[in-house]
């Protein structure tokens, strides 16, 4: 049997004319329908209110949104490392710093839980026994001072500078059995690489 001729598979062949006309037509009946729109908002008070108020709604969803992600994060970090201080959770405690900073003292994580154990167990020698602790209130720091953090970690311990995106500044009371014992501190939180950890705590 002769070998048939196999009918050549017919090409599509794309009109970019007629294709680019269809594009023009499609954006400049959207553009219509928007000036349209525009011009009865214009002429239509109630409706003008009504958009306004629409996207007034909107700035402050995000407003709300942007703000959670910030402080949620954060609050979240500090909470973990106060709670495990409370607690005496030399664990927790040590993984709520970025392990640059806990190897800038300590040979690694390990070390500084054996450290912390220690100290955790002379507290309870000396009868120390903390209570509970209290986030008083937060500040998110500014370009120039999360900057300087930045620089700050980069040279002692060798975190990149572009890695630190946010700071923010928890201002915590912590109660203890016995006055002498209570500590008023500020615990600093900074985003590196999209992780919240404890970065910085002095006293207030």
């Amino acid at each position: 049997m002769a070998n048939e001729e196999k009918e050549p598979k017919k090409e599509q062949i794309i009109n970019t004319e007629a294709a680019k006309a269809k594009v023009e037509e499609v954006a400049g009946n959207v553009k219509e329908g928007a000036n349209n729109f525009v011009e009865k908002v214009k002429g239509d008070k109630a409706l003008l209110a009504v958009v306004c108020a629409v996207a007034a709604v909107v700035v402050i969803v995000l407003f709300v949104i942007l703000a959670n992600t910030v402080f949620n994060g954060s609050k979240r970090a500090v909470k973990t490392y106060a709670n495990a201080y409370v607690k005496m959770n030399a664990k927790k405690y040590c993984k709520s710093m970025h392990k640059n900073i806990i190897e800038a003292v300590y040979d690694d994580v390990d070390e500084c839980v054996d450290a912390l154990d220690e100290r955790f167990e002379n507290l309870k020698d000396d009868d120390v026994k903390f209570k509970s602790y209290e986030i008083i209130n937060s500040k998110k720091l500014d370009k120039d001072d999360v900057e300087d953090y930045a620089e700050k970690l980069e040279k002692y311990y060798d975190i990149s500078e572009k890695s630190l995106k946010k700071v923010v500044r928890y201002s915590v009371n912590i109660d203890a059995k016995g006055s002498d014992n209570d500590e008023k501190v500020y615990i600093y939180v900074g985003k590196i690489k999209g992780k919240w950890y404890v970065i910085d705590q002095s006293n207030r």
